[in-house]
């Protein structure tokens, strides 16, 4: 069974898709209105898409490494 509101997984979604929904997760935890479950949950699905964001950025430098050294070439 698949939930009606599922979120994409962290490893589908871009850059962009990731840093929305973690500003929105921050947003959310910082005004604590929630429950602490929903809280932990929260955290965990942020933590993911920190990684996702570190992993595109660090693809992004490297794509740009190679550029200024094919540039240089």
């Amino acid at each position: 069974m698949s939930k009606k509101n599922e979120l994409p997984e962290p490893a589908s979604m871009s850059f962009e898709q990731a840093s929305e929904e973690l500003d929105a997760i921050v947003k959310s935890i910082d005004e604590g209105s929630g429950e602490l479950e929903e809280m932990l949950r929260q955290h965990a699905r942020g933590q993911a898409l920190v990684k996702r964001c570190r992993e595109l950025l660090s693809e992004a430098e490297q794509q740009l490494k190679t550029a200024e050294v094919d540039d240089i070439a």
